[in-house]
């Protein structure tokens, strides 16, 4: 699974409005319903069923947009195709009609597409109140409409994101602006299962009177709704926030503690708190460390699990809070507590398949490994098996050979038996070659240093050659360079780097040989230097020798390179600025170990 398959199951995505938010909604006498795609009535709450007229024994059939705006006339059914194409909202206010009892209304409908992170199909989740219903006549119900828009663009915003941060700046955003539910200030606190208390996390408003009526002013001139300022287009509505914020992200409170928080918490129950409310002293101390005496309590629940706490307060404009107002406020803390369960679903989610991704890799590499074990394995036993089978006939040739030069052959006869001879000592060394390769396959890996193993195996091969001069120079970084591997192994390698270029390349040119850093691998470079006459050949060799197509490359070579590619290392010729190639050999450092080193 990738990280681009995570995803949250439709019951946590479709949770608004919850049941701790119907019950709010219908003490504001506030309807909440849920349209799916076909425009079929899939949930309501007890004000809604009373607006609408519904009853148990309707059928999907009977709830259909279709069916009920026939009777309202909203015109929400004319236009929902456009709606839900478009994802655009839908408010219409002063709609007098009855509903199928012949209850006359005046209502307010407001709603909007609900895109679904799930990948099912889009809802719309609206709202109405009836003006009638409403106590207090046109002017509560028109209060209850302006409810309406906050609570539509609110849920919205919180099912459009999945990220903890952004929703709980929603939720404030929502809280404070004067577009939505006014108050001046509102804090955060998250709630914490393992030590059972609340910590404070982030807060919006003004510190002072001053700055309120600075950034208000400000806000004002801009003319921004709702959406615009839940959607991002200007910050949250008070600048004071991060004073506010790291204020109190000092305080911490135990819900152990009897204290009228607790009660708000473990009851998940609001509460209304006045200047003349007698409070305990953790409470109060709290409000005291707010500057505040008339706040907001209102606990975020989500499916009986506290998420949090909000506390709200009109500390500039000392306006009264109505309960009212903080029933609205706890139908957006339980739809934040919704959004942040979800979020919290999907970071579970994102995290469970970045370790399955992880374990996936892990076990690739391992299968790699498991591959290369017995290639090299293989590669082992092969030639063991080739080097014993082709000795005994070699050992038998070059006897006679060197039995026939003895018995004074002709000059013709002599020039070809010492070419029969030599040929099967060069043959003979390249089995001896094998079989300690074979031998030394079974060594334990370590840590050793580079410059010791090129050193070691150079002077090796000086001591082979029955040349006096090997026209090779090498230079030793002046600091060790740590490489992981089987040492025995990775000397044959170097060691037939070096023949190679000894033997094969170098007459009449020479070498120079050095060893570096090569960012986190350790490398052995020799830069061939050869005469302009003898350079074409040199290069075509090289080129035939590690092109992709190479029948002709050299047994032990390949044992090489597959040896130092097992280590994790690289083997190869490039070419400098001046057109010289050179041969390398590069290992990764001794602490970027490979898997498999």
């Amino acid at each position: 699974m990738s990280t681009t398959d995570v995803f949250v199951t439709e019951s946590d995505m479709l949770s608004l409005p919850s049941a701790e938010t119907d019950a709010e909604l219908d003490q504001l006498r506030v309807g909440s319903f849920r349209f799916d795609s076909d425009g079929v009535l899939v949930s309501w709450n007890k004000t809604a069923e009373r607006i609408f007229g519904l009853n148990g024994e309707d059928t999907a059939r009977d709830r259909t947009v279709a069916r009920l705006d026939a009777l309202l006339e909203s015109g929400l059914a004319h236009r929902w195709d456009d709606i839900i194409g478009g994802r655009t909202k839908f408010v219409r206010r002063g709609l007098e009609c009855t509903n199928i009892y012949g209850r006359a209304m005046c209502l307010t409908i407001t709603g909007r597409v609900i895109d679904n992170d799930s990948g099912s199909r889009p809802e719309f989740v609206g709202y109405v109140v009836d003006s009638n219903e409403q106590a207090g006549g046109t002017a509560e119900g028109h209060i209850a409409a302006e409810r309406l828009g906050v609570l539509a663009d609110v849920s919205v915003a919180l099912t459009s994101s999945l990220e903890l941060n952004q929703i709980l700046r929603t939720i404030l955003t929502g809280a404070t602006a004067s577009q939505g539910l006014g108050f001046n200030r509102a804090f955060l606190f998250l709630f914490d299962a393992t030590t059972n208390s609340l910590q404070g996390h982030i807060a919006v408003g003004p510190s002072s009177a001053e700055e309120a009526g600075d950034i208000w002013t400000n806000l004002e001139s801009k003319r921004l709704s709702l959406g615009q300022l839940l959607e991002g287009h200007e910050g949250p509505p008070q600048a004071g926030q991060d004073r506010l914020t790291e204020h109190i992200r000092q305080y911490t409170l135990s819900l152990d503690d009897e204290s009228r928080i607790s009660q708000v918490c473990q009851s998940c129950q609001w509460a209304n708190l006045q200047q003349e409310s007698v409070l305990d002293d953790i409470t109060t101390g709290l409000l005291r460390m707010l500057g505040t005496t008339r706040t907001a309590l209102v606990p975020m629940v989500s499916k009986g699990n506290l998420q949090g706490l909000i506390m709200a307060d009109n500390l500039i404009t000392s306006r009264p809070i109505s309960d009212d107002d903080v029933r609205m406020l706890q139908i957006l803390a339980n739809a934040a507590a919704v959004a942040m369960e979800r979020a919290r679903l999907y970071d579970q989610q994102l995290e469970r398949a970045q370790e399955l991704e992880k374990a996936n890799q892990l076990l690739k590499e391992s299968q790699e490994q498991i591959i290369k074990i017995e290639k090299m394995s293989i590669i082992g036993e092969l030639t063991s098996a080739v080097a014993h089978e082709l000795r005994n006939p070699l050992t038998v040739i070059g006897g006679f050979a060197n039995l026939m030069l003895k018995d004074s052959p002709s000059e013709i006869q002599r020039e070809y038996l010492s070419i029969i001879a030599n040929e099967t000592r060069r043959t003979e060394d390249v089995l001896t070659h094998l079989l300690e390769f074979h031998r030394d396959s079974q060594q334990e890996k370590t840590s050793f240093d580079l410059n010791e193993l090129a050193s070691r195996s150079l002077e090796l091969l000086t001591g082979r050659l029955s040349r006096p001069q090997l026209g090779i120079q090498l230079s030793c970084h002046s600091e060790p360079l740590l490489v992981w591997g089987n040492q025995d192994q990775l000397a044959h390698a170097a060691y037939q780097l070096y023949h190679l270029v000894a033997e094969e390349l170098l007459p009449p040119g020479k070498a120079e040989a050095r060893t570096e850093w090569h960012g986190d691998h350790a490398a052995l470079v020799i830069k061939l230097i050869c005469p302009a006459d003898g350079r074409d050949k040199m290069i075509a060799q090289l080129r035939q020798m590690f092109s992709e197509n190479r029948p002709s490359t050299r047994l032990t070579m390949l044992v090489a390179e597959e040896t130092i590619r097992y280590h994790g290392g690289s083997f190869g010729c490039s070419f400098t600025e001046d057109g010289m190639p050179s041969l390398y050999i590069e290992l990764p450092r001794a602490d970027q170990e490979v898997s498999h080193g």
